[in-house]
């Protein structure tokens, strides 16, 4: 370093430091550009005339929380869907983002993962609650609780169990989720988005035909994307109309292949889309067989591929402007589980077709018996007689 050194005055050549923004010991703001400051020696005078501030040998600047998440994430990469790492990476991100606003205006005094007390998670639910005139509305349950799960996992990973403490000694309570019915697509909806997408993929349109397949695959088969996206043509039985899904939640950790059904309601659209896409792969002169995608990708270079999440979702969204439609891919799902009720199915069954372990994962965020059906329920069973043996028969 001494042979780049400037003679006399201490300062490193301005290329030796290229700018790195919000990098360990970083004092810039996340992603702000910024250009690179002149080297100053710890305790001796830049170039603006001011002492410049000591910092310790393990300073990590002005932004420790970033610091750490991003060696927290790289811990646990290996134990995560790549998928999952980026939706925890996101919601780390954003609960920092919720810290840095409280912190300007003195409302929590650190954002350092190990030194995050219980003022700073009170702070930090009064935000999610907007009390104190942080929020025009609180955010949802299901939301603020994936947002804790993730600081939790983040906040033990850094040998601070604040979160754990509050919950045991019960001062941060389980949130319960309202009984307010769950947002999802009527089934009128999802035969509205089906029947304009399969008159754009009868036109032509091959983009259309894979989100096509999708949509009914979410909607009556109760398929997450990814289990859709990464199906084989192999995994489809429309003899007794089930589909194997072998890529599932948690696959590598907990997860493991299930069966899923095609209700009665869709298989129509199912045969549809099929005959559509063995058009398409006639025309192109493709061997239609067991290991090609179920929901297949037709490149520009003439070969088939899965879809991957971003570039769906890519798609999703020009088509919704194109041919004027709103849906959610993960809405389908539940509107799978969800109409299934409606129509008397029991809770547990539904379970089962959704691949949950238990019928709390179901009600809570997926499926919920109506009051009026429950109370109608009540009613009958009130109203009818019950019969009683007399002595002489017992």
């Amino acid at each position: 370093m001494s042979q780049n050194r400037d003679s006399g005055t201490g300062i490193i050549p301005f290329e030796a430091h290229p700018a790195a923004g919000a990098e360990d010991g970083d004092n810039s703001a996340p992603g702000e550009q910024y250009a690179t400051q002149p080297y100053t020696q710890l305790g001796r005078r830049g170039r603006s005339g001011r002492r410049g501030r000591k910092r310790r040998p393990r300073s990590m600047g002005r932004y420790p929380y970033l610091t750490r998440l991003r060696g927290f994430l790289e811990d646990v990469r290996p134990f995560y869907a790549p998928v999952s790492h980026k939706n925890l990476g996101r919601k780390l991100r954003q609960i920092h983002r919720v810290l840095q606003e409280l912190k300007a205006q003195e409302l929590v005094m650190t954002s350092s993962p190990a030194a995050l007390g219980q003022h700073e998670i009170g702070a930090l639910l009064d935000y999610m609650n907007a009390r104190d005139g942080h929020r025009t509305r609180p955010l949802s349950v299901a939301t603020q609780e994936c947002l804790l799960g993730a600081l939790g996992v983040f906040l033990e990973h850094e040998g601070n169990t604040v979160m754990a403490q509050l919950r045991s000694r019960r001062i941060m309570r389980p949130r319960r989720n309202d009984s307010a019915p769950l947002q999802r697509p009527s089934e009128e909806q999802i035969e509205e988005v089906a029947s304009r997408l399969a008159e754009a993929a009868a036109a032509g349109d091959l983009r259309a035909l894979g989100v096509l397949g999708l949509v009914i695959l979410g909607a009556y088969a109760g398929l997450r994307p990814k289990e859709a996206r990464l199906a084989n043509r192999g995994d489809l039985s429309t003899k007794y109309w089930e589909l194997i899904v072998m890529h599932p939640k948690g696959e590598g950790s907990w997860g493991s292949p299930r069966r899923a059904t095609i209700v009665q309601t869709g298989r129509q659209a199912v045969a549809d889309f099929l005959d559509l896409r063995a058009r398409e792969l006639e025309r192109r002169g493709i061997q239609d067989d067991k290991d090609l995608p179920l929901v297949p990708c037709f490149r520009m270079n003439g070969t088939v591929s899965c879809w991957s999440s971003t570039y769906a979702l890519q798609v999703k969204g020009e088509l919704e402007i194109s041919l004027g439609l709103r849906f959610d891919f993960r809405m389908l799902r539940r509107a799978f589980g969800q109409n299934a009720i409606d129509r008397g199915a029991r809770i547990d069954s539904v379970s089962v077709a959704l691949g949950h372990r238990t019928t709390r994962t179901t009600e809570t965020y997926y499926a919920r018996r109506k009051v009026d059906d429950a109370f109608e329920d009540l009613e009958k069973a009130w109203s009818t007689p019950v019969y009683r043996k007399c002595q002489i028969e017992q």
